[in-house]
């Protein structure tokens, strides 16, 4: 099975808020709320009221999620130019042990709350997740932590007004439909090609028949090289190479670039439901893809001390959720594709490991050093080819 297997993708971050109440409303002012767990400062605990005078950045964030990690290292850099003038607090549900080690790795000096009750009054499903107050205590935005710079911090500190794009996770926008670009129905399969649906959230799952065997995929709010990502089994974009002009920013995440995209077949096309949902894409779209093959810059993950032992395990299982990583009965190649999800550029088994183990990582994002150590308990190792090395890529370019 490839990466792309995963019903979770780059991954993704994404956390539950059952009460939709909130006490941070953009354009008023937020109401008192007392953060009790600060684990990295002389004041245990600290509340919003303490803070008037200057502005506060609540950053809501949590070690497992990949996104949230250069987040955090942005507003630490912020911080460190900015000193006593903001006060930036960073809140995870996490439990007070894994945040420790956090601070103990990162050096970070940024507050750290460890907080399990705060999204009874914040609003937010998907982080990371910012709100922005003044030093009047008023809410002015509600955002994501990458519209956050150096003069947004200035402005704030001058009293000067802000205008960021709203990160608003629940808003339903009923002027915004979704639209069926193109569907196929027989005995044979089903397709379905849409445009952005406002209520799913990105990423895909596997389709399942009786019998338990693979018969499809269901992508949502996907870009094309993403559909087509899926579709091939790519491990990861660091395998994408564009041709005819074309780039990354001409894919951008945005609702009028993402698709919606179904493909189930009968038991007859079982075998062929990626081919056939290939060629379906390359008549829709006037981006398509290829497979081939091309020299790049890689890791590779080697077999140094060959102690690692077989699975005796009955069936396989694979769950990731960010850092940690816990499987039975999965290939040495399997492991390289889920290491790509953090490196940014390809892996590769160099192994000579044939068989199938039981591989469990648990490591710190925030300290990459924590990997190899992790992987060195199994006698593996990762590290950079002296060369470029053949690999398997997927080629985006126009339609002739």
């Amino acid at each position: 099975m490839k990466k792309n297997f995963l019903l979770l993708i780059l991954i993704i971050c994404i956390t539950s808020c059952k009460n939709e109440n909130t006490i941070a409303e953009l354009g008023k002012t937020v109401p008192n709320y007392k953060f009790s767990n600060i684990l990295n400062s002389k004041q245990s605990q600290i509340s919003l009221n303490d803070l008037k005078g200057k502005p506060v950045i609540l950053e809501f964030w949590a070690t497992w999620c990949g996104p949230c990690i250069p987040a955090m290292k942005k507003l630490d850099s912020l911080k460190n130019q900015f000193g006593d003038k903001i006060e930036i607090i960073t809140i995870s549900h996490e439990n007070q042990q894994r945040l420790e080690q956090f601070i103990k790795n990162s050096q970070t000096s940024l507050r750290v709350v460890s907080d399990t009750t705060h999204k009874k009054n914040f609003k937010y499903k998907v982080i990371p997740h910012s709100i922005i107050i003044d030093k009047n205590g008023v809410v002015r935005a509600i955002t994501s932590p990458k519209n956050i710079n150096e003069e947004v911090i200035k402005n704030l500190i001058f009293d000067n007004k802000i205008d960021l794009e709203i990160k608003d996770d629940f808003y339903i926008n009923p002027n915004l439909e979704v639209e069926t670009i193109n569907t196929i129905a027989n005995n044979d399969y089903t397709i379905a090609l849409k445009s952005y649906d406002q209520e799913k959230r990105g990423g895909f799952g596997l389709l399942i028949d009786s019998e338990g065997n693979i018969n499809g995929v269901d992508m949502w709010n996907s870009t094309i090289p993403r559909l087509y990502q899926t579709l091939f089994g790519i491990a990861s974009p660091s395998r994408m190479i564009f041709k005819d002009s074309l780039s990354e920013k001409d894919f951008p995440y945005k609702k009028e670039h993402q698709y919606n995209f179904m493909i189930q077949v009968s038991d007859k096309y079982q075998q062929k439901w990626r081919e056939i949902g290939i060629e379906f894409l390359n008549e829709n779209f006037d981006v398509n893809a290829k497979m081939g093959v091309d020299s790049l810059e890689c890791y590779v993950l080697k077999n140094v001390d060959r102690t690692i032992k077989p699975s005796k395990s009955e069936s396989p299982e694979f769950m990731f959720m960010g850092t940690i990583l816990k499987t039975k009965k999965i290939k040495m190649s399997k492991l390289a594709e889920y290491l790509e999800n953090f490196t940014p550029i390809p892996v590769l088994d160099k192994t000579d490991l044939n068989g199938e183990y039981d591989i469990d990582l648990e490591w710190k994002a925030e300290d990459p050093k924590t990997m190899h150590s992790e992987l060195k308990k199994f006698g593996l190792e990762l590290i950079r080819a002296e060369e470029k090395l053949p690999v398997e890529i997927m080629e985006i370019y126009k339609k002739q």
